[in-house]
C-alpha cells in the first residue's frame, strides 16, 4: 500500500515539474526572449540605402507587414463594409491596384513620392483644426468625418518613404472611391502683371485692399457680405460702384497700382497674382475678401452683346477688343458685379485652407463634392506649351489635394492649379476636359470610423 502511495506521489511530482517547465517556456516565447537571435546594427552608411522590406506570408485579406529602419507598417485590415453613395462608389481591391499602377508622379513634375510630404502636411494641418467627429462629407448613404480624413492623410504620410519602391501599397491600404459622374477639369494659375506700389505715370489703376466697412455674417437668415450705412444693412458695393463711380477713392485702400485694368480684372478671376514692379522685383497679392456677388465671364459678357463671336472669348481676344474700344471697357466690366480685394504679401499663393498651393498638385473644388484637404488621385489630359503657345496634349496621372475653392467651382467640377507666372498661362487657360478623379480613404479610417 505504501509503495502505491510513493509511486502516486512520484508521478504527481513529475507532472507538477512538467507543468512548471511548460509555463516557463510559454512565458519565454511570449516576451520574445526564447530563441532570440541577436542582430547587429548595420554601419551608419548602410542605413541610408534603399528601404529593406521584410514580408510575412499573406493569406485571405491580410497582407504582410513591412518593417523598415524607420517604422513598421501595421497589417492591412479589410473593412467589413465599405459605404457608397449617390456620388461615389468603391473600387474593388483589384481595380484599386490597377488604378495605382497607372499613377505617374513624374507627369506632375515630381521626382519622388516624398516630394508630396509638404503639401500633404499642409492639408493635414487644416483637417486637424476641424471637429474630428464632425462631418467632412455628407452624401445620401455615406458620411465621412474629419477624423477619417485625418487618418487617411496620416497613413499616406507614413507610406511616402516606401512608395518609390512599392507604390502598390497605396492600392493595398486605401479604398479608391470613383465618381459616378466624371468632373470637368479646368485650370488656373497665378498671373503676373505690371504694377507699382505707388501711383506714378503709366500706373494709374488701383488694386484695392480689404475695405474696413466690408462685413460678413447672417443677414435675414443667410450669410453674406454687406455694409452698414446710417444704421441700415446694405449689400456691399458692386464693381461698377468702384470702377465707374469711384466710391473707394480717397480712402487709402490702394495697395498697388496697375498698368492695365484688364489685368486687374483677370487677376481677380484667379484670386491671386504676382506684381512685377518697375525695378524688376516682384511682390505677391493674395486673396483678401470679395463683395459677395456672382461671377460673370468677361468674354461671355461681350459675346452676349454681339461684340465677340463664340469661340473667341479668351483673355487675348477680350484685350484685343478693348484695345480698339477703350471707352466701353469699364461699363462692360461692370456687368460682372463680383469684385475681389487683395492683401500684399511676400508669401506664395494660398488656397482656401490658408496654406500655400502646390503647382500640379493642388485642386480647387466644391466643398459639397470633396472635403477640403482630402487626398485624391486623378487622370486628365492637359495642354503642352512652348514659347507661350499650346503645342499639343499630354496626360497627367498623379496625386492631388483638395486645397482651394472658387466662386465658379460648383458641383462636379475641379480646377487644377498649374503654377505661377505667365509662362503657364497657355496651359491653365486651355484646360477644359473630363477628368477621372478618385477620393482616397484609408481602410483603417473606415474600420475605426
Amino acid at each position: 500500500m505504501k509503495a502505491h502511495i510513493h509511486i502516486f506521489a512520484w508521478r504527481t511530482m513529475r507532472l507538477l515539474v512538467a507543468m512548471l517547465c511548460m509555463a516557463a517556456l510559454f512565458s519565454c516565447v511570449k516576451d520574445g526572449s526564447f530563441f532570440r537571435v541577436k542582430v547587429e546594427s548595420p554601419p551608419a552608411v548602410e542605413s541610408e540605402k534603399s528601404v529593406e522590406l521584410v514580408e510575412e506570408a499573406c493569406s485571405g485579406s491580410l497582407c504582410g507587414s513591412r518593417v523598415t529602419d524607420k517604422l513598421t507598417l501595421r497589417m492591412v485590415r479589410e473593412p467589413e463594409s465599405v459605404p457608397a453613395c449617390d456620388m461615389f462608389f468603391p473600387l474593388s481591391n483589384v481595380e484599386g491596384a490597377e488604378s495605382t499602377a497607372r499613377i505617374d508622379i513624374a507627369s506632375q513634375g515630381l521626382s519622388s513620392w516624398t516630394a508630396l510630404e509638404g503639401p500633404v502636411q499642409r492639408s493635414l494641418e487644416y483637417a486637424l483644426n476641424m471637429d474630428q467627429d464632425g462631418p467632412a462629407l455628407v452624401r445620401p448613404g455615406m458620411v465621412l468625418t474629419w477624423g477619417q480624413v485625418v487618418c487617411s492623410l496620416e497613413e499616406f504620410l507614413d507610406l511616402l518613404p516606401h512608395l518609390d519602391d512599392a507604390p502598390e501599397l497605396l492600392g493595398q491600404r486605401f479604398v479608391w472611391y470613383g465618381m459616378r459622374k466624371k468632373p470637368v477639369m479646368t485650370g488656373y494659375y497665378t498671373p503676373e502683371i505690371q504694377a507699382s506700389l505707388t501711383r506714378q505715370p503709366g500706373y494709374e489703376f488701383p488694386i484695392y485692399g480689404v475695405p474696413e466697412d466690408l462685413r460678413y455674417g447672417k443677414v435675414r437668415g443667410y450669410k453674406q457680405f454687406y455694409r452698414v450705412e446710417k444704421g441700415r444693412v446694405l449689400p456691399y458695393y458692386e464693381r461698377g460702384d468702384m470702377d465707374v463711380h469711384k466710391v473707394l477713392t480717397g480712402r487709402g485702400l490702394e495697395i498697388a497700382w496697375a498698368k492695365d485694368p484688364i489685368d486687374v480684372f483677370y487677376m481677380q478671376v484667379e484670386g491671386c497674382g504676382r506684381l512685377r514692379l518697375p525695378d524688376g522685383t516682384t511682390r505677391n497679392v493674395l486673396y483678401g475678401a470679395k463683395n459677395g456677388y456672382g461671377f460673370r465671364s468677361l468674354g461671355r459678357i461681350l459675346h452676349s452683346q454681339g461684340l465677340l463671336p463664340q469661340g473667341k472669348l479668351s483673355k487675348g481676344h477680350v484685350k484685343s477688343y478693348f484695345a480698339k474700344n477703350p471707352e466701353k471697357m469699364f461699363q462692360l466690366m461692370a456687368e460682372n458685379r463680383s469684385y475681389v480685394f487683395f492683401r500684399l504679401e511676400n508669401s506664395p499663393p494660398e488656397g482656401t485652407i490658408g496654406k500655400p498651393l502646390t503647382p500640379m498638385v493642388s485642386l480647387a473644388t466644391d466643398r459639397k463634392l470633396l472635403p477640403l484637404g482630402s487626398l485624391l488621385a486623378f487622370e486628365a489630359e492637359i495642354p503642352e506649351a512652348r514659347d507661350g503657345r499650346p503645342i499639343g496634349k499630354r496626360t497627367v496621372s498623379g496625386i492631388g489635394l483638395a486645397q482651394d475653392t472658387g466662386t465658379a467651382i460648383r458641383g462636379t467640377r475641379v480646377d487644377y492649379y498649374i503654377g505661377e507666372g505667365n509662362a503657364v498661362e497657355p496651359i491653365a487657360n486651355n484646360i477644359k476636359t473630363e477628368a477621372t478623379v478618385y477620393l482616397l480613404i484609408s481602410k483603417e479610417a473606415l474600420i475605426n470610423g
